[in-house]
């Protein structure tokens, strides 16, 4: 049975509910002031339309659908502009650490007074895990182009993709003269590093939207792809060196597989910053970098999450619960924008609900949205100390260690080597994919790496999409997907 309750339990709850109504009246605010100037804009369109009613005497009105849309756009173009700017505040982040600080200073006291908070957690990790894989794993899964698994290690997988030519969307664009030259040639390996947020699904969501059907081709590209799976709380220790050995056991598999003395590196958002890093330290493995929507410099990423990274005790948060809790990261996501995020996209869908295309694949996108594993808290505590907050990354500072096993005396004996992360030691061509629209990474962020590399082949390409979009747009499938095709085979 629980102890008796601490004195400063009922003080923390307080406090925790008072911030957190807080929090809850600025969204309110936002949204009642976003109202009132979407009422002030309607006047003003009414009466311009009422001026043209009259001059072009007997037109007729509009019916109350069209003024409910137009109502409806105004509004929510004027949550946008509000949240932006009230979510990057400094007032809005120290509220909201403080309100976090609550939380976990009322988890703590709940421990303390005896209740099982670590038992409740994994007992949810469970319940979690069971959900995943009777609701959403079969499905994703069932989804994915033909692969082999090559190489496992605790909850990582190697995924090696196998063409075939009936696969749909397993051509990149090129025309049938252009496939027959490139059968001929020996095909460049690529692997593609996922970010350890959401899953690797996102890139072969379905055979119509899948980036790794489009970049896959007979003798051009043989596509590999890193899946983190599905951390639990086992793996609350592993940190970047760990994510990396990961990646150096694949190159090494890759090139013993396919003969190849270096491999072609992909990277995605955090996987990105894996893969930069592990360039550097190993430019002579990587034949060719491309960075898809990668945060670099982030003293230039002005996004709300990263101004709210920034604000949140890490260390604090990660001591208390162990790891990044998928459901949190969720909510984060969620809280940038509650209209867009939690409704819009819904009314948008059921106006599409005749559009099969189009259903499936809001069906996808939500399984995989809401299919979000936990990320290991040695591994979410570095990257946003030592990224977000400190900004080591491109100021040759970020420091990353190995285990090196060294005999002597008749023992073996393990000891940590700390390398620096150097940027300039990066000397294969590089491709940067920015997405315009991209809410999660700031456009000058992801640029900044073409200051910091000594690589003389630098290419942009840049999409007018968001982050998630780059993956399941039709315009990027047909355009970007094969462009980047192209790129990787002319290196």
């Amino acid at each position: 049975m629980p102890v008796q309750m601490s004195f400063f339990l009922p003080l923390t709850s307080i406090n925790a509910y008072l911030h957190g109504i807080a929090i809850a009246n600025i969204y309110n605010l936002v949204y009642f002031r976003a109202f009132e100037r979407a009422v002030a804009e309607q006047q003003v369109e009414y009466i311009v339309e009422s001026q043209k009613m009259y001059s072009k005497n007997g037109r007729e009105a509009r019916s109350t659908i069209n003024i409910f849309e137009t109502f409806y756009s105004s509004w929510l173009r004027n949550v946008d502009d509000e949240l932006k700017n009230e979510l990057k505040s400094d007032s809005f982040a120290e509220l909201l650490s403080k309100y976090i600080q609550d939380l976990l200073n009322l988890r703590s006291e709940f421990k303390k007074a005896g209740y099982p908070m670590d038992y409740l957690d994994r007992l949810f990790e469970l319940f979690k895990q069971g959900q995943s894989a009777f609701f959403f794993q079969t499905a994703k899964e069932s989804n994915l182009a033909p692969f082999d698994v090559a190489y496992r290690k605790d909850k990582s997988r190697l995924l090696h993709y196998r063409y075939e030519d009936k696969a749909e969307g397993s051509n990149f664009g090129a025309d049938s003269d252009t496939k027959k030259k490139v059968r001929k040639r020996q095909p460049q390996p690529l692997l593609i590093i996922y970010a350890p947020i959401n899953t690797f699904h996102i890139l072969d969501l379905n055979p119509r939207k899948s980036v790794v059907r489009n970049l896959l081709s007979p003798g051009g590209l043989d596509i590999y792809l890193l899946d983190w799976g599905y951390p639990d709380s086992t793996d609350d220790h592993l940190s970047v060196e760990d994510y990396l050995r990961y990646i150096d056991d694949s190159v090494k598999i890759i090139k013993e597989q396919t003969g190849a003395d270096k491999v072609s590196l992909m990277g995605y958002c955090w996987g990105g910053i894996f893969a930069l890093i592990y360039s550097s330290l190993n430019n002579d493995n990587v034949r060719n970098l491309v960075l898809m929507a990668v945060p670099v410099d982030f003293s230039k990423d002005d996004t709300i999450l990263t101004k709210w990274s920034k604000a949140v005790d890490i260390d604090r948060m990660m001591n208390e619960l162990g790891r990044m809790d998928g459901q949190m990261l969720d909510l984060a996501f969620l809280m940038r924008n509650p209209p867009r995020y939690g409704f819009d996209k819904y009314m948008k869908s059921f106006q599409k609900m005749f559009d099969n295309e189009f259903v499936q694949t809001f069906i996808d996108v939500e399984r995989w949205l809401y299919d979000t594993p936990p990320i290991p808290g040695a591994l979410h505590r570095q990257i946003i100390t030592d990224c977000y907050i400190n900004n080591l990354l491109v100021s040759h500072r970020m420091q990353v260690g190995g285990k090196n096993t060294a005999t002597g005396g008749g023992s073996k004996q393990q000891s940590t080597i700390l390398a620096a992360v150097d940027l300039s030691k990066i000397t294969m061509p590089v491709l940067t994919i920015i997405a315009e629209k991209d809410d999660l990474v700031s456009r000058a962020s992801s640029l900044a790496i073409n200051d910091h590399t000594s690589s003389k082949d630098k290419s942009v390409f840049q999409y007018p999409g968001g982050h998630v979009a780059l993956c399941i747009s039709d315009t990027a499938h047909k355009k970007l997907w094969p462009d980047v095709a192209r790129w990787f085979l002319s290196r």
